[in-house]
């Protein structure tokens, strides 16, 4: 089992989120220490990250399988989180 670390970004772009989103983030979370590579693999300047699909949502994360660590880097709206 995997452990989530949220970065600063990521815990500010969740505290703006409703409620209902966050709730279905944080679901997730839970999800992603199971089994983090459900989610797509990125490519070009984001390889070595995945994102998962939350609705309209993405979370943007890389794996540290050495120390079993999920790190969450960016929460947000499918378009702009990839910026």
């Amino acid at each position: 089992m995997y452990r989530i670390s949220i970065s600063p970004k990521a815990k500010k772009q969740l505290k703006s989120l409703k409620k209902i989103h966050k709730d279905a983030v944080g679901s997730v979370f839970e999800e992603l220490k199971e089994d983090p590579k459900t989610g797509k693999p990125l490519t070009r300047e984001l390889s070595r990250k995945y994102s998962y699909k939350v609705g309209t949502f993405r979370i943007i994360y890389t794996i540290k399988d050495i120390d079993k660590i999920v790190q969450i880097l960016s929460i947000g709206h499918r378009s702009t989180v990839y910026q």
